[in-house]
C-alpha cells in the first residue's frame, strides 16, 4: 500500500490511563504499526513500584532497544518479576479499582468544599483544574496558598503556547491523606472567594 501523507511515529504516555475506568481505546490500538506506547505501575498501583511497560511496532524493535540501553538504567529486576505476577493474578487489577474508589471518594470531597467555583476534573483523576476568577493572577494565588502551607502548580506550567494561557492552578488530590486534602481545599475555598492582593511576603 502507500505510505501514509504524514509517516509519522506516535509516542503515547499512558501512565494515568488505567484510573480511566471508561476510556477510549489507546492509539496504539488503533495505530499499532506507529505507535510507541507506554504505561507504568507508579501512578496507578503503587508509588513505590517504579517500573513500566513499553510496546513498540516490531519494526522498531532494535532501534528502541538501542536508545534504552544508552540512554536508561535496568528496571529492578525483582520489581520487574513482582510487577508481572501482580498483572498474571490480578493484584494490579484490584489495586487499580482500590485508587479509583479512593478517587472518586475525593472528587467528592472536592465538590463539596470548592462549589460554587469553576473547578473541572475527571472523578478518577489525581488532580483538578482550578480556573481563578479575576482579578486573580495565578502567581499571587500560588504565592498565598503556599503561605498558608498548601502547594499548588500554576496554569502557566501546562500550556503550549502563551496565546493559550489562562489564569488557573492545577491541585493535586491524590497526595495528601484525606485530613490534610480538606484541609487544603478549605484553605483555598477561603482564598478564593477573598480579595485579591499582591503577595508581599515569600517562602
Amino acid at each position: 500500500p502507500p505510505p501514509p501523507p504524514h509517516d509519522v511515529a506516535i509516542v503515547e504516555n499512558e501512565a494515568w490511563g488505567p484510573l480511566v475506568e471508561q476510556r477510549p481505546p489507546p492509539i496504539a490500538a488503533l495505530a499499532p504499526e506507529r505507535t510507541l506506547y507506554f504505561t507504568s505501575f507508579t501512578k496507578c498501583v503503587v508509588p513505590a513500584l517504579r517500573v513500566g511497560y513499553l510496546v513498540v511496532p516490531d519494526a522498531m524493535n532494535a532501534s528502541v532497544a538501542n536508545r534504552h540501553l544508552v540512554t536508561n538504567w535496568i528496571a529492578t529486576p525483582i520489581m520487574s518479576e513482582l510487577a508481572s505476577r501482580w498483572v498474571a493474578d490480578g493484584t494490579a487489577a484490584e489495586l487499580v479499582e482500590w485508587q479509583r474508589r479512593e478517587l472518586r471518594a475525593r472528587h467528592a470531597i472536592a465538590r463539596e468544599l470548592l462549589e460554587g467555583t469553576a473547578f473541572r476534573g475527571h472523578p478518577e483523576s489525581l488532580h483538578i483544574w482550578l480556573p481563578l476568577p479575576p482579578p486573580w493572577e495565578e502567581d499571587e494565588f500560588v504565592a498565598h496558598a503556599r503561605l498558608r502551607g498548601v502547594a499548588v502548580a500554576p496554569g502557566s506550567s501546562f500550556v503550549t503556547k502563551p496565546s493559550a494561557r489562562l489564569s488557573a492552578v492545577r491541585i493535586c488530590i491524590g497526595s495528601p491523606s484525606v485530613r490534610e486534602l480538606r484541609k487544603g481545599l478549605e484553605i483555598i475555598a477561603r482564598l478564593i472567594a477573598g480579595a485579591a492582593e499582591p503577595a508581599l511576603l515569600a517562602i
